[in-house]
């Protein structure tokens, strides 16, 4: 019953607040400086704001807690957005999701329907100075309402009630899953059991992966857009095909390559070598 009555509480409250409609991922603009919150995707922990790109470091996955309160994980790599401390112009960081009570937050309504995200301990994420600089570090402060402590929140696709890349992250703790994966607790990231490679859909390894062992050869790639590869044992590398089938522009990638950019990210079929 307890379960039920906190849902009751979050759906009454929360729902409608700028553009919240429960749970599910968001992209999160600041009324004043019209910039996104975003995860800087350099140390992946802290939070600023920036121009909108789309990318997943700018997705936020909002989750209901038990009491009415949400819980805001970041799309790119599920860390919950969090102050460094209770207290005015603490900036907001993004830490392993724990569940604690400084990963709690309240979606308020502002004075014109907009949305106030209101910590635990009542303080709200806070532009300083309302400026719309790019790369600026957000804060909490003592909420007051302005423009700048306001969010607008514009529902994207992606996973609602739970992640989905959390669910993959268990089946593949301990043990390889059918492709060889294995999800690595300390460093935060996919692994392969064996000979092999992985294509990861952000860069620097980071997000869900796509993996398969050496002397595979892939003809259609799932997903086929990704940002970075990495080698496993004894394979020395991939050759990429821009289409599937083997079709297309090609290229050979012998070592980890933290950023496909320069090869538009398409990946539409490789072999491992």
């Amino acid at each position: 019953m307890k379960r039920v009555i906190a849902g009751m509480v979050f759906c009454a409250v929360t729902f409608a607040q700028g553009g919240f409609n429960g749970p599910g991922r968001y992209e999160i603009t600041n009324l004043k400086s019209g910039r996104v919150l975003d995860l800087d995707r350099n140390d992946q922990t802290t939070v600023i704001q920036y121009s909108p790109r789309g990318t997943d470091n700018q997705r936020w996955d909002i989750e209901p807690a038990e009491d009415g309160s949400v819980f805001i994980r970041n799309a790119m790599n599920g860390k919950a957005l969090q102050p460094v401390r209770n207290g005015n112009s603490a900036e907001l960081i993004c830490a392993r999701f724990d569940r604690g009570p400084d990963q709690q937050w309240r979606i308020q309504p502002g004075k014109d329907g907009n949305a106030l995200i209101v910590s635990r301990n009542g303080r709200t994420i806070d532009v300083p100075d309302g400026s719309s600089r790019d790369g600026l570090h957000l804060q909490i402060y003592d909420l007051n309402g302005d423009s700048n402590q306001r969010f607008m929140l514009r529902r994207v696709a992606g996973p609602t009630m739970e992640r989905r890349e959390d669910r993959e992250r268990d089946r593949g703790r301990g043990a390889p899953d059918e492709s060889g994966r294995v999800w690595d607790d300390r460093e935060q990231v996919w692994k392969l059991a064996g000979d092999g490679a992985c294509f990861y859909r952000d860069r620097d390894f980071r997000g869900e992966a796509f993996c398969t062992r050496l002397g595979v050869e892939v003809g259609d790639v799932p997903r086929g857009s990704f940002a970075s590869m990495r080698l496993f044992g004894r394979a020395q590398g991939v050759e990429i095909f821009e289409r599937p089938r083997f079709r297309g522009e090609r290229a050979r990638l012998n070592r980890d390559t933290r950023d496909l950019e320069r090869l538009g990210g398409r990946v539409g079929s490789f072999r491992v070598f």
